[in-house]
């Protein structure tokens, strides 16, 4: 799994100039004005200026993990690889460690199973099983986008992601949570280090305020 962040716009200044235009003023510098600015929005839940910087990504993850990262619709826009038009049908993420069910939680997990060379077989086996299907499959002249439909959901896929600034903190704050499925908070705490390394860290304050 990898993400990457392939552009972004705007910036700390961007987002208290959105909201000074509320009084039609303008600023060329950042100072501590802004920062409490930014502090203020935060707190009192106005948030509509950071959605006015956006931020673009480039993220290689199994479907089963995309699946739990398009619940995120508002303020965000995705073109995935499509298995209509090319085979991809050779990348897999495979688990490193199979947890238990949690008992808690029927959605979540807990802790690891005993029998993990088993469970790591049994994985194998499928995968070359409807690798093997597919291209069988193509072979008898099947199109791509029927022949897809017998892969496992752990088929790696890409897909680039376009979001505001607003849906991004708004994806960390849910996807970060320790209930949130391990393999989503991987991916989505690699996005959040991509934003932190920007050179320069144009959104610092806003991270900051907002408990990154």
């Amino acid at each position: 799994m990898k993400a990457e962040l392939l552009s972004h716009f705007g910036s700390d200044l961007t987002i208290t100039n959105t909201a000074r235009v509320s009084y039609g003023k303008q600023v060329d510098e950042f100072t501590d004005k802004d920062i409490k600015l930014i502090n203020y929005l935060v707190k009192h839940g106005h948030t509509s200026p950071f959605r006015h910087c956006s931020l673009q990504f480039r993220i290689n993850c199994p479907i089963y993990v995309e699946r739990q990262l398009f619940k995120h619709q508002v303020g965000w826009a995705a073109n995935s690889i499509s298995g209509r038009y090319v085979d991809f049908s050779d990348t897999y993420t495979t688990v490193t460690e199979w947890r238990k069910q949690s008992t808690s939680s029927k959605q979540g997990s807990e802790g690891a199973i005993d029998n993990q060379e088993i469970a790591s077989i049994i994985e194998a086996d499928i995968i070359e099983r409807c690798k093997g299907a597919y291209e069988k499959l193509i072979e008898l002249g099947v199109s791509k986008e029927q022949a897809r439909t017998i892969l496992p959901l752990n088929l790696n896929t890409t897909f680039i992601w376009t979001g505001s600034f607003q849906a991004f903190v708004h994806l960390c704050n849910l996807r970060l949570k320790p209930d949130a499925q391990q393999e989503t908070r991987e991916v989505v705490a690699e996005m959040l280090e991509c934003v932190k390394n920007i050179e320069g860290n144009p959104f610092q304050h806003s991270l900051t305020a907002f408990g990154f």
